[in-house]
């Protein structure tokens, strides 16, 4: 059945505080005319909606942040392979016999680097993100900037042996590695123009101050694989675009 045919049913948006991903997501909903009504609701915790999904006719939930699932779960709650890799869910959907929990931010990142950057070397610069690395396979290598050997040696350990690069600690040794890749990794804090080089492709996990759009070749924002978590949410909802 067409999904313009198909009975419109509620779809929320769990959130702490505001999200850009809420605005997306209802903006694709309404471009694609699926029959989803999403609508935010803020709460401090999202697990309660796990016995209300399917007695409300809910199309399913939507966290704004990923959360790994708590210990006490109700046993009806399952995950699926990439939140089990990841330990953090950012879906919630209702199932035959309970909820599967997905994670559509590691598919979503894992997707875009598959489809620009296939085989390339990339430098992980900012705060680590452990939950994402398993998601960075289609990478060749990747390298960690980190503030401790330990810290980034367990960061890469997440990544295939053939994967594994370097861990830079000091700053000439971020420049040195920054020379080798061809992609940088944002994901916050303070980044060095030092790292920078006019042959590096930039993926921004978190914004950018302007200054660096100009010193490498290319920048894609947080909104670029925002669009692609947009999609990996209504692939999971059976509405693949």
């Amino acid at each position: 059945m067409r999904p313009e045919y198909q009975k419109v049913r509620p779809l929320i948006f769990l959130h702490r505080a505001p999200s850009p991903l809420f605005d997306r997501l209802v903006a694709e909903v309404a471009t694609a005319r699926l029959p989803l009504f999403p609508y935010p609701v803020e709460t401090e915790d999202p697990w309660k909606v796990l016995a209300c999904l399917a007695p409300l006719g809910l199309a399913g939930a939507v966290l704004g942040e990923a959360l790994p699932p708590p210990q006490d779960v109700a046993p009806g709650l399952f995950l699926e392979a990439e939140a089990r890799e990841a330990g953090l869910v950012d879906l919630l959907l209702p199932r035959v016999g309970g909820v599967a929990g997905q994670y559509t931010e590691g598919v979503a990142l894992e997707r875009f680097l598959s489809a620009h950057f296939p085989g390339a070397r990339g430098l992980w610069l900012g705060p680590l993100r452990p939950s994402l690395v398993p998601f960075l396979r289609p990478l060749a290598q990747v390298s960690v900037v980190a503030l401790s050997f330990a810290e980034g040696d367990s960061f890469l350990a997440r990544l295939p042996e053939r994967a594994r690069g370097h861990v830079a600690l000091r700053p000439e040794e971020a420049r040195a590695l920054s020379l080798k890749v061809d992609l940088l990794l944002y994901a916050g804090g303070r980044l060095s123009l030092d790292v920078l080089q006019p042959f590096h492709a930039l993926v921004a996990l978190a914004p950018v101050e302007k200054g660096v759009w100009e010193r490498v070749q290319v920048v894609y924002p947080p909104e670029d694989l925002l669009g692609y978590r947009v999609r990996a949410v209504l692939e999971g909802l059976g509405y693949p675009l």
